[in-house]
């Protein structure tokens, strides 16, 4: 079961089916003190690892909490990758080296490209792994932000 959680003030909004509003409260003895359809609930909260263990009356719970941020970057971009990848600049810069060459085969992360911007070196890498179709640029030009850099088929 997923669970949406929105936060709004104190109040939780948990939807899951139908939903159910949640007032909370942080007591200052670290405690929590849940309001839910009209029942209260005393709980005591620790994180363990990437876990959150919840202690009440009614017993214990294990939770693990997933932001959807991360749990995208765990998606190795590779994945939904297919087909044609055009790369562009983005942000205005200085091209360093290029490091590969038309037709040669990279792998998923390998370096490409090399920019400097805002006087950092910044390497461009292959978004999946595949065959650089085409390049369009070249080292010492300067690319503005959105400016075609290379192909991956």
């Amino acid at each position: 079961m997923e669970l949406n959680i929105c936060y709004g003030g104190e109040k939780i909004q948990i939807g899951a089916g139908g939903g159910c509003a949640i007032d909370s409260v942080k007591l200052p003895d670290g405690r929590y003190s849940l309001l839910v359809d009209g029942r209260v609930y005393d709980l005591i909260v620790e994180l363990e690892g990437e876990s959150c263990l919840v202690m009440g009356r009614q017993g214990r719970a294990v939770l693990s909490v997933r932001d959807p941020r991360i749990l995208g970057a765990e998606t190795t971009r590779e994945e939904s990758q297919s087909g044609l990848q055009r790369l562009t600049a983005e942000m205005p810069g200085k091209v360093i080296r290029v490091l590969v060459q038309e037709g040669e085969a990279v792998v998923y992360e390998q370096g490409l490209i090399v920019i400097e911007a805002m006087k950092m070196q910044n390497e461009i890498r292959a978004t999946k792994a595949g065959r650089i179709q085409s390049i369009g640029v070249s080292a010492g030009k300067t690319v503005s932000t959105g400016d075609f850099l290379l192909s991956i088929e």
